[in-house]
């Protein structure tokens, strides 16, 4: 079963599948509340991992996978791999970028900045970041007989 947030209306829509396109992230979530294990969150991108990470309420983040697409790794399936970092580059001397994504199973650049190049760096996630999360609890009142999605980000 997999719970989707109508952004627009607040509801939450219930579905039986969902396609993926790209590469996207699945945190292994559990509800503080009920203290439930089977949960998980997909997330579109980098950027909104950060915002998760920091925002997400009633839930204790328990690990982080990316879903890594056959166009990313040179396989020919998609692959699950455990999350290790992701790291912005910036150049100093150039508009380019480049988003470094390591995992388990191999680092992945995306973007045309030359990394021999002098740049800054910024960490967006790290194993360390995930241990250092301490679950939020919110005052919201959940009902069991009705379809809720655990750590949507107020």
């Amino acid at each position: 079963m997999i719970y989707v947030l109508d952004h627009k209306s607040r509801d939450v829509r219930v579905g039986l599948h969902c396609e993926v396109e790209g590469l996207c992230f699945l945190a292994t979530i559990t509800s503080v509340h009920t203290g439930k294990r089977d949960r998980g969150a997909l997330i579109r991108c980098a950027y909104e991992l950060q915002h998760y990470l920091t925002l997400a309420q009633d839930v204790a983040i328990e690990a982080v996978q990316m879903l890594c697409p056959p166009s990313l790794t040179g396989q020919e399936h998609w692959s699950l791999e455990e999350l290790v970092q992701i790291i912005c580059y910036r150049g100093i001397e150039t508009d380019e970028g480049a988003v470094v994504y390591k995992t388990s199973m191999g680092t992945y650049k995306l973007g045309d900045l030359d990394l021999r190049r002098r740049k800054t760096r910024q960490i967006w996630y790290s194993e360390r970041r995930l241990r250092a999360h301490i679950p939020r609890v919110s005052n919201r009142v959940f009902s069991l007989n009705e379809p809720h999605l655990y750590a949507a980000v107020p």
